[in-house]
């Protein structure tokens, strides 16, 4: 689910705060770039497949960046790793 104002409530309560933040400095990345980027936020658990016999992830509440092709850039992330890897970004291309 892409993350905007109007779904911010569906994010759990105690990231909502940081998420709004985050959605601020995304912004700010986006008007620098030539790519626009979003923060995606899984609302769902991965399905299992009985044919599987190794662990099968569940990314359930996992935040990623994406671009506006819907391409992931990097991976699955928490709320933590997500504020470090924006704080990255809007490091290297708003602060320059």
């Amino acid at each position: 689910m892409k993350i905007i104002d109007d779904n911010i409530h569906y994010v759990p309560k105690k990231e909502r705060s940081l998420i709004k933040a985050l959605l601020v400095d995304l912004s700010e990345i986006n008007s620098f770039g030539n790519k626009q980027l979003y923060i995606d936020w899984q609302d769902y658990h991965n399905e299992y497949s009985p044919e599987r016999v190794d662990p099968c992830p569940d990314y359930y509440g996992c935040y990623t960046l994406r671009d506006e092709n819907d391409n992931m850039i990097g991976i699955e992330m928490d709320i933590d790793t997500l504020d470090t890897v924006l704080c990255a970004l809007y490091s290297y291309i708003v602060d320059e």
